[in-house]
């Protein structure tokens, strides 16, 4: 029903997208939330980085509140859509741009389009970074791997910063960690005034995040 092809970036211009069946001034007065939409779906992010492809239905099962709080940001930034499907263009371990199909209807994207779609993934990165070195067009390259870097923070708030990164939830954190909940709550503050930010979006944007200096190399 609709797609767009973007760096989903607000600091790339919205002249460089491909846009279908979405109103643009819908997405132009959405773009500035982006940054906080990626945290906010950073599951999703995470693993079209490692799988290329990904759809809502692969991480949000039906009744959670992961899925209602999708649901509501795909409302509320890409025009009432309620199924997408993220491909990540990835040449040499960097996202230089993604596809995002969307469709009115839940459920939309099933395992056999979403392996097609992972299958096309690389060639669409190439195609993408070709066009982006003849165009001159800005774009942003995003590490696929980020690891936190911060000398402000205990190495104990920097694997929390890790996964914060990824969108997990405190429950989540804590069970990669060992951690309760109570405890990575108890983090966080101490980790948003050691970096000076006031949310979870923030703390992406003013942590020290690089490069995981140990990924493999790049896929294409």
């Amino acid at each position: 029903d609709a797609a767009l092809v973007h760096a989903l970036s607000p600091r790339v211009p919205l002249s460089t997208a491909a846009v279908r069946g979405l109103p643009v001034e819908v997405l132009a007065r959405s773009a500035r939330g982006w940054d906080d939409l990626a945290v906010e779906l950073g599951a999703l992010r995470e693993a079209a980085n490692q799988r290329l492809a990904v759809s809502d239905d692969e991480l949000f099962a039906t009744g959670t509140r992961a899925r209602a709080r999708f649901l509501r940001l795909l409302r509320e930034h890409l025009g009432g859509m309620r199924s997408l499907c993220l491909v990540h263009l990835v040449v040499r371990e960097r996202v230089g741009g993604a596809a995002v199909l969307l469709a009115r209807r839940e459920h939309a994207f099933d395992a056999q389009a979403v392996a097609r779609l992972r299958r096309l993934a690389p060639l669409l990165g190439l195609i993408d970074a070709l066009h982006g070195e003849l165009d001159g067009a800005p774009r942003a390259r995003s590490p696929v791997r980020l690891r936190c870097r911060d000398q402000r923070l205990t190495q104990r708030q920097r694997q929390i910063v890790e996964h914060v990164v990824t969108g997990c939830t405190n429950a989540e954190i804590g069970a990669a960690l060992g951690l309760s909940p109570h405890s990575v709550r108890t983090h966080q503050p101490r980790i948003f005034v050691r970096v000076g930010a006031a949310n979870r979006a923030d703390l992406v944007r003013l942590a020290v995040l690089l490069p995981d200096a140990e990924a493999p190399p790049g896929r294409a």
